[in-house]
């Protein structure tokens, strides 16, 4: 395979990378809006659990009730943010994977880029041997470079 195929699936390599750096970037993205999420909803309900107990029946069982469901979702958000956590970690698998594939390609290239110039180099010297030996066994090599006037 020539170097200009191999740069060819490179820039397909390198946009299927960038397609998944980008799905990462969604991912914390997403990981950081649930854990604030998460951060405002425990400040809430600590403003509620360190709020006065109020005399009132009524007023006791609606602040109970407010705890349960914030207790609630609380839990509930903590089952999201792990998922975003387990998300965002399949995301980095994907770009390592990804990333790795493109840098394997392009030390491949490198190494056929140098092992073409190795093998250019050596059929330069080939022609240029075989120019000199030509030259040096032609017995009319003299006749060429006459350098008086002959004419």
């Amino acid at each position: 395979m020539s170097v200009k195929r191999f740069q060819r699936l490179l820039k397909i390599r390198e946009a299927q990378e960038n397609e998944s750096a980008v799905a990462l970037a969604t991912r914390l993205a997403d990981l950081n809006q649930a854990e604030a999420q998460q951060a405002q909803l425990t400040d809430y309900q600590n403003s509620y659990l360190n709020a006065p107990i109020p005399n009132d029946a009524h007023l006791i069982k609606q602040l109970s009730l407010m705890h349960h469901q914030l207790r609630e979702a609380v839990q509930q958000q903590e089952l999201r943010v792990a998922a975003a956590q387990n998300r965002l970690e399949q995301a980095r698998a994907v770009w390592m994977e990804r990333h790795q594939a493109s840098r394997s390609l392009e030390k491949l290239i490198e190494r056929r880029r140098r092992f073409d110039a190795v093998g250019e180099g050596r059929r330069q010297q080939r022609e240029l041997d075989m120019w000199a030996t030509r030259w040096a066994s032609n017995p009319d090599r003299d006749s060429g470079f006459s350098t008086s006037d002959e004419g």
